[in-house]
């Protein structure tokens, strides 16, 4: 019986035991986990004032326990090398090495690694590295560069000239391209075949050597060394030779060369000679390159009467349909058929376009249209093209378009909206643990300087990284150019979206709307074409703040004269822009399509427009502006505003 009670005293007293240390881990973790933030702050104040003794100390108080371990980890690297202790960086820099390993830490984690190797005379390691580099990330900033260096540890010349040749022709206005250059046209030993002196030309050209390129390219067989020749005598206004090589050049075959750069030579030869039309009418006769011949009957539509550009662009488009622009072409030729209500001709051009082309810019506004023809002449199967135009373009401008004239028309009249506060927008990759937690911590403790190290080149990251310094304008252009490069959207809840349409100043916004019964979405949305949120931008013409509000506009709708700084106040601002969007919602009777692009191009141009095209449809007055900035901007507007509501307001399409 008292060994029974002495083995209960023991188990109790072990479990006390266990749960003291228990409750001594948590306390001590906690309150590590906030001194850990302090000493890494700390750390980054002595860093900053060069004191890098002092930054290092602070950084190993960081254990490994805490969040913020591989960010001190990194800064105990930067530190040790920056005080000259290269053993002691290499050291914290393999850890890194091996505790974390991916496209977006690991390239500048070895090529630190790399580059201070070489610095100390220790080429056998630094090679490893650099070599690690240029076969694991080789399409990286660091993965690039190695090529430099590697090119600078080999003695073998055919090695050196494929490293350096590699580096010229990735990264052309590089830091290390003018001694890239300066060594493989140095070294009498390295002997370029005529595709290598191309790619070094090309270099010199961007670099503005213009006359050693063309030096360089003497011996090169004209039909391969043409294109860069006419470049580089364009940038040395020789017009008489750009003249007589491009007419040696249109006399080729030119398989060497894709259709955009054949199109931009072209272009140089048309500022060289007098008459426009008669120099591409002599191409097409005199060319044996069909390609060449298609893009001169392509340029030639600009130069001649409406009724012949549309002969000459069906001549291309029948005769060229594999050309790269034939999709661009058969477009033009089904929106002019539309805008002249040729509703069969349309629709044949529509038709073919869809069963041809697939994600191309045109396709959605092909689809829409196509669309409207049929709805018109009674066809049902415009249900089914509305499917494929939200299934394959749910976020564009003529997505909303087809949604709210041909589904739901009530859809546009969302004045009874509130706009709701902005959301925190996370790292937008949760895949990578590690990566993400790096890159937080970076933010969280304001040491993006730290980040910039890395070199990201993820559109998606940067924008998130602009997001959190507070750089709301950059922030949402580069999730926007994100969302626009993939070629098909990303999926509902993606926070590409809530980088790219964020909400700002809710509470002002739907304060003036809901007072002057306006659309609080639509007024976001215009306040993030006209100024990405910037309450102090300007432009040429003296618009100013969020709303980009003329002086003379806000004194015509108020009757008191606002100075600049005034102008620039977000409440004020909102206040004036929302009253000016008013005023014309009076003026065009409810109509926010009239008013948007009133807003952008004044309410006079628009009336003209509106008299110009009474017979026809908004669409058609929409698609007719002469004007490619306020024909874009009634689109951007829009679809940010469509883009806005399916993030924020779940609409379901």
């Amino acid at each position: 019986m008292e060994l029974k009670k002495l083995s209960i005293i023991i188990i109790s007293l072990v479990l006390a035991i266990l749960l003291f240390l228990v409750g001594f881990l948590f306390i001590f973790n906690s309150s590590h986990k906030k001194d850990s933030f302090t000493y890494y702050k700390q750390g980054i104040e002595y860093f900053e004032k060069n004191d890098f003794q002092n930054a290092y100390y602070n950084f190993t108080k960081i254990y490994p326990n805490s969040p913020l371990f591989l960010n001190a980890l990194y800064k105990q690297a930067k530190s040790a090398e920056n005080a000259g202790d290269y053993k002691t960086a290499i050291k914290k820099y393999s850890i890194m090495n091996k505790l974390i390993k991916n496209k977006n830490i690991s390239p500048y984690i070895l090529w630190r690694l790399a580059v201070i190797n070489h610095e100390n005379k220790n080429e056998r390691n630094a090679k490893k590295y650099f070599l690690n580099l240029r076969d694991e990330y080789k399409t990286t900033e660091y993965g690039i560069a190695s090529n430099y260096y590697l090119s600078k540890l080999t003695k073998n010349k055919e090695e050196k000239k494929e490293y350096l040749l590699d580096y010229i022709k990735y990264s052309p206005k590089g830091r290390f391209i003018k001694e890239a250059l300066a060594e493989i046209l140095g070294d009498s030993e390295i002997k370029l075949n005529d595709y290598e002196k191309l790619i070094v030309a090309d270099a010199l050209n961007q670099n503005e050597n213009y006359k050693l390129s063309i030096n360089l390219l003497k011996n090169v067989p004209i039909n391969l060394s043409w294109v860069s020749l006419i470049n580089s005598l364009d940038k040395l206004n020789s017009g008489k030779n750009v003249l007589k090589v491009a007419n040696k050049g249109f006399s080729f075959e030119n398989s060497n060369f894709d259709e955009e750069t054949l199109l931009k030579t072209i272009k140089i030869y048309l500022k060289y000679i007098p008459s426009p039309l008669n120099g591409l009418n002599e191409i097409y006769k005199t060319t044996n390159d069909e390609r060449i011949k298609g893009l001169s009957l392509y340029l030639s539509a600009n130069y001649v009467s409406e009724e012949e550009a549309i002969r000459r662009k069906f001549q291309f488009y029948e005769k060229y349909p594999s050309s790269k622009f034939a999709s661009t072409v058969l477009y033009e030729l089904f929106m002019e058929s539309f805008k002249n209500n040729k509703k069969i001709l349309a629709l044949k051009y529509g038709k073919k376009h869809m069963a041809l082309y697939k994600n191309k810019n045109e396709s959605p506004a092909v689809y829409y249209y196509v669309a409207t023809l049929k709805k018109k002449n009674l066809d049902n199967s415009y249900k089914e093209t509305i499917n494929k135009l939200i299934a394959e373009y749910p976020r564009s401008y003529y997505a909303y378009k087809a949604y709210s004239t041909l589904i739901d028309k009530n859809f546009s009249n969302k004045r009874n909206l509130k706009i709701s506060k902005n959301v925190f927008i996370p790292y937008p990759y949760k895949e990578d643990k590690k990566e993400r937690q790096f890159f937080e911590h970076f933010a969280k403790t304001g040491d993006f300087k730290s980040f910039e190290d890395f070199r990201i080149q993820d559109p998606l990251i940067l924008s998130w990284v602009e997001y959190k310094k507070g750089n709301r304008a950059l922030s949402s252009v580069l999730a926007r150019d994100y969302i626009n490069g993939l070629e098909t959207s990303p999926k509902q809840g993606n926070i590409a979206y809530k980088l790219a349409y964020p909400i700002y100043y809710n509470e002002e916004i739907n304060k003036e709307t809901k007072k002057k019964n306006l659309n609080p979405y639509l007024i976001l949305a215009l306040i993030k074409e006209e100024s990405h949120f910037d309450p102090n931008i300007r432009s040429n013409v003296g618009a100013t703040g969020l709303m980009q509000i003329m002086p003379t506009t806000a004194e015509m709708i108020s009757g008191k004269t606002y100075t600049i700084e005034q102008l620039q106040d977000e409440e004020l601002n909102i206040a004036l822009g929302t009253s000016y969007f008013k005023y014309l919602m009076n003026e065009f009777l409810e109509n926010e399509p009239l008013c948007v692009l009133s807003y952008n191009s004044g309410p006079n141009a628009v009336k003209r427009w509106l008299d110009e095209h009474k017979q026809n449809s908004m669409d058609i007055l929409a698609e007719s502006i002469p004007y490619f900035e306020t024909k874009n901007y009634i689109k951007k507007v829009y679809t940010a505003y469509w883009n806005y509501l399916l993030t924020y307001e779940k609409v379901k399409i």
